[in-house]
């Protein structure tokens, strides 16, 4: 059965978009806080603090990407606007996606070979999962 096209709204396509990223971080910095994890000599308020004000500037940025990514499938005409539930499920599972990637290969581990290189491997998962799950997650255009 085919689902009948329903043209996404600006405010369709953005609200998850700007949305969920923001509010899986935060529960996922959040949980890290609740179950103990706690490196260095911070305590857990200090380290969640911390953990919320990176989590912050790291989720702005995977939004910027997930909007340059959409755009992208858009003007070539791979994937529409992905709004509603895909829209919405997509948002909130990408960024726990990059995390289980930067569990993996941290990019810390890159300083050896240049700042840069730490810079790359934090923005490449970003940008590789983004793609990913926008194309697989995403509805075809019509023709």
């Amino acid at each position: 059965m085919t689902e009948r096209y329903v043209r996404p709204t600006v405010g369709g396509w953005l609200r998850p978009t700007l949305i969920a990223p923001w509010l899986s971080v935060y529960g996922a910095v959040t949980a890290a806080a609740a179950l103990g994890i706690d490196r260095g000599l911070f305590g857990k308020v200090v380290g969640w603090t911390l953990g919320m004000m990176l989590g912050s500037v790291w989720s702005f940025a995977f939004c910027l990407v997930l909007i340059v990514v959409d755009l992208a499938l858009l003007t070539v005409k791979v994937r529409t606007l992905p709004a509603g539930r895909r829209g919405w499920l997509s948002a909130l599972a990408s960024p726990l996606m990059v995390f289980g990637i930067y569990t993996i290969a941290p990019p810390y581990t890159f300083y050896p070979h240049g700042p840069w290189a730490v810079v790359g491997a934090v923005i490449a998962p970003m940008v590789l999962v983004a793609l990913v799950v926008r194309v697989f997650a995403g509805q075809k255009p019509p023709r």
